[in-house]
Order: structure tokens, then C-alpha cells, then sequence
């Protein structure tokens, strides 16, 4: 009886299976090597001119980046400006060990940059001066590069020196009118940190915090800029 079942099932098998013949074009299984594939297309590319196209298209974006970089967004003059101060302090969020394990720096530890007391072993040394002061302004806004001229013209000896921040143009323009090295505040990671909202600003350190006063260039002149200081 066993050996019947199994033929029957056989027979079953058999007579249901059907030819249902070619659905569509069929192909042979080919993967070209994701090298290989790249070769033809870089050769392809230089072939029609579109790689060298790419190629200066690539380096007109970089010449106009370093030119011109991408402003800091959010930032705005003001004709009510203010003074605010920002703790620096930092904290550790998690242990600092050495390469056997040993914890040298606890999380939750609390370092002040302006306050060496706080420095791990800097309860002997001396009160930390800050000998930079950071103006942050707008190269495009003809006020504010009248304000940093006026500014400038201004210091003091003995005043902490100046470290120009631009947020707005062209670095190589804005150190031509001052005459000066100017810095570009990247992807606006030192404004956000100071929490500054307003140009031209001016970061400097009071006792153990980050003093930020606002200016308000609304009275500045708005001629053009002589032809010695516009170039």
C-alpha cells in the first residue's frame, strides 16, 4: 500500500506540471566589476570632455568658496544692542583614563578655560588673561566695516589685540580694507557657541566669562568706502 501512495503521487506530479514556456527575452547572468565599471566610465567621461567639465567645475566651486565663503546664517544688525556675558565652563560627560584603566579625569568634572584654579594641577598657577579680543562683523555691510576701521583707529595700547572674525563677503577684501589677518567663522560654530544673534559684536573676557557687547552701526556712513580701502 505505501509503494501505490507514492506512485500516485508521482503520477500526480507529472501530470500537473506544464511547459508554460518564455515569458520574455531571457539574458545571461553578467555583473560587471564595480571597478572595471568605474574605468569605462572615467574613460567614457574624458572622451566626450564631460571630466575635464567636471574637473573646472569642481575648481570654480572651491576658488569660490575660499573666495567668498558660505555667510553664517541668522545674524543681524541691531539699533538696541546689549551686553550679555557666557560662562565658558565646560564639563566632562564621561571618565578620562589612561591605557590601563586608570580614571584621571571623573565625569561631571568642571574646567573653566579663564579659570586656572579649575585646570587639573593649575591651583598654583597664575590668573589666565585672555590677550585677544574677537570682532565678529559683516564684510558686505558697508556700516560695519566703517565701525571696524573706526574701532580699529581707536585701540588702545595695552588693550587686548584684535582678532578679526568675519561672518559675511570676502576674507581677502575685508583684510585689505584693515589691513589686517581675517578670520572666517566656518559653519558659524564660534557665534553659536557665544550665543551671538547681532553684528558687529565684540567677544572679550571679563574675570571668568565671555563678555559680548552688541553695536549698533545704524549712524555709520553709508558712502562708499575710498578707492584705497574698497580693493
Amino acid at each position: 500500500m505505501r509503494w501505490l501512495v507514492i506512485a500516485l503521487s508521482m503520477m500526480v506530479m507529472t501530470v500537473n506540471a506544464k511547459n508554460l514556456g518564455v515569458v520574455g527575452t531571457t539574458y545571461p547572468i553578467i555583473e560587471m566589476d564595480m571597478l572595471d565599471w568605474i574605468q569605462h566610465r572615467l574613460s567614457h567621461m574624458q572622451q566626450t570632455g564631460e571630466l575635464a567639465q567636471k574637473e573646472a567645475e569642481m575648481k570654480a566651486h572651491v576658488s569660490a568658496s575660499v573666495t567668498r565663503p558660505p555667510p553664517v546664517a541668522g545674524l543681524t544688525p541691531t539699533t538696541t544692542p546689549t551686553i550679555f556675558y557666557r560662562d565658558p565652563t565646560l564639563t566632562l560627560h564621561q571618565d578620562i583614563k589612561d591605557n590601563q584603566g586608570k580614571v584621571l579625569f571623573p565625569k561631571g568634572l568642571k574646567i573653566n578655560p579663564f579659570d586656572s584654579s579649575t585646570w587639573p594641577n593649575g591651583a598654583r598657577l597664575p590668573t589666565f588673561t585672555l590677550s585677544k579680543q574677537l570682532v565678529f562683523f559683516d564684510g558686505d555691510d558697508v556700516q560695519q566695516v566703517r565701525f571696524a576701521q573706526r574701532y580699529q583707529a581707536q585701540q588702545k595700547e595695552g588693550e587686548p589685540a584684535i582678532k578679526w572674525v568675519l561672518v559675511k563677503g570676502e576674507p581677502n577684501k575685508a583684510s585689505k580694507q584693515l589691513n589686517a589677518r581675517i578670520y572666517f567663522d566656518q559653519g558659524g560654530n564660534i557665534t553659536r557657541q557665544l550665543t551671538i544673534k547681532h553684528i558687529p559684536s565684540i567677544a572679550k573676557q571679563a574675570g571668568t566669562q565671555w563678555q559680548i557687547r552688541e553695536y549698533d552701526v545704524s549712524k555709520e556712513s553709508l558712502a562708499p568706502l575710498p578707492k584705497n580701502e574698497d580693493h
